[in-house]
């Protein structure tokens, strides 16, 4: 059995069919049961894993509150680069704080930012929070309770996916061949996906929170900068 075939095979276990209907004359039909929410992601896979064909099947997913990471036998062609879309740039991480729907978190590691940036196109906000040129550390928090399907990861076979725990949360570490990276417009189609490809990368639950660190660091430096993750002020 092909990698296709055992991940088709499993996806059919997990996913909740209705029962088969008892044909019988009524005067109305009944409503058809619809599919609970937590399937939603399962049955988009399904249907990109049937698209798509053998050469990009999916080998293993790791799931955080927030986020998906897919490794594959093979990774689709490489987008050409683009700017990162990061939202408004604001003047500093408390006017920042005014507009999201969590207290932000800096590392105390790294220092304080150059450049703070929010989205308000997704429930609870996004930021990002960028260090050096192009830049050295890209830091980004979001609601990950609130969009648990937002955040995307492609990797190969030869890039390292490993799970961590973090101060009692959950982690992943993602690193060595670069891998791709993508959101999930809430509400929008699974199939659009913006790509870019993305350096080392470590993932990580943070209360409600998904932190996501971006940089070309090695592990050790990656849980300096999650461990000295600090709120920016008071609460809001």
């Amino acid at each position: 059995m092909s990698e296709l075939e055992r991940c088709l095979a499993q996806l059919g276990r997990e996913l909740d069919w209705p029962p088969t209907p008892q044909f019988r004359v009524a005067p109305a039909a009944a409503p058809a049961r619809a599919f609970p929410l937590r399937r939603t992601l399962a049955l988009a896979l399904l249907a990109l894993l049937v698209l798509a064909g053998a050469a990009y099947a999916v080998i293993e997913i790791f799931e955080l509150r927030g986020a998906t990471v897919e490794r594959r036998e093979q990774l689709p062609a490489a987008p050409p680069p683009g700017p990162l879309r990061l939202g408004a740039r604001v003047d500093s991480v408390a006017a920042a704080r005014e507009r999201l729907g969590f207290e932000p978190l800096v590392p105390s590691a790294a220092g304080p930012p150059d450049a703070v940036h929010v989205r308000d196109d997704i429930p609870g906000g996004e930021l990002s929070l960028v260090y050096g040129e192009q830049p050295g550390l890209l830091v980004t928090e979001f609601r990950g309770d609130l969009v648990p399907e937002y955040l995307g990861k492609i990797a190969g076979a030869a890039t390292r996916v490993e799970r961590l725990s973090v101060d009692g949360e959950r982690a992943i570490w993602i690193a060595g061949a670069p891998h791709f990276f993508f959101y999930r417009p809430p509400g929008g189609e699974f199939a659009e996906r913006r790509l870019r490809l993305a350096r080392n990368v470590l993932l990580l639950e943070r209360g409600r929170r998904l932190v996501r660190l971006e940089g070309s660091f090695g592990l050790e430096r990656a849980l300096e900068l999650a461990r000295s993750l600090r709120p920016s002020g008071p609460p809001a």
